[in-house]
């Protein structure tokens, strides 16, 4: 049983340990947060010959209504800097 509980001891360590190489940049898990920077653009989907738009519908419909007082700035200063003035 001691030998046992050494040995899960060990392949914990092992996997912890493991984790840093997982992430990098020649790794298996890369950063990816601006891949989006090297997209291309491809052109407009179009509807093939024979088939129409009409079963096409907007589940989620954006309002063209405009909220007042959307378009006022937003103060980010932090409430404690606000009062010691």
């Amino acid at each position: 049983m001691h030998q046992l509980n050494k040995i899960l001891l060990l392949i914990a360590m092992i996997f912890l340990t493991s984790c840093s190489y997982l992430r990098g940049d020649h790794s298996i898990i890369q950063n990816r947060t601006t891949d989006y920077l090297k997209a291309k653009s491809i052109p407009p989907l179009s509807i093939p010959p024979g088939l129409s738009s009409s079963t096409i519908t907007a589940h989620y419909p954006v309002s063209n209504h405009i909220y007042p007082g959307s378009n006022i700035p937003v103060d980010l200063t932090p409430p404690e800097e606000l009062t010691s003035s």
